[in-house]
């Protein structure tokens, strides 16, 4: 059962990982072609503080859950060493 929950923790982590750079890329990529199709500089000042936060956001997002995922899965891991029952199917 071990092993089911660190590939699952693994999964969820590159998951998210990978939908937050995707977010990142098409948040920027469309602000980006609001700009050069409207070519106003009124919506640089305008949509500066929503993109910045959209990508903050997305950024923690992309940088925390795999980070936590991967904390989960050392404790799991250093788990199984110490405490006895828990199943060492994977080695």
């Amino acid at each position: 059962m071990d092993v089911t929950v660190l590939s699952w923790l693994q999964s969820i982590g590159w998951s998210a990982f990978t939908w937050a750079l995707g977010g990142v890329l098409l948040v920027n990529g469309v602000a980006l072609l609001a700009f050069i199709w409207k070519g106003e500089r009124s919506l640089v000042n305008a949509w500066t503080g929503p993109v910045l936060a959209i990508n903050i956001v997305l950024v923690a997002i992309g940088i925390g859950v795999p980070m936590v995922t991967s904390v989960a899965r050392l404790a799991i891991i250093g788990m199984r060493g110490v405490i006895p029952g828990i199943s060492m199917s994977s080695q």
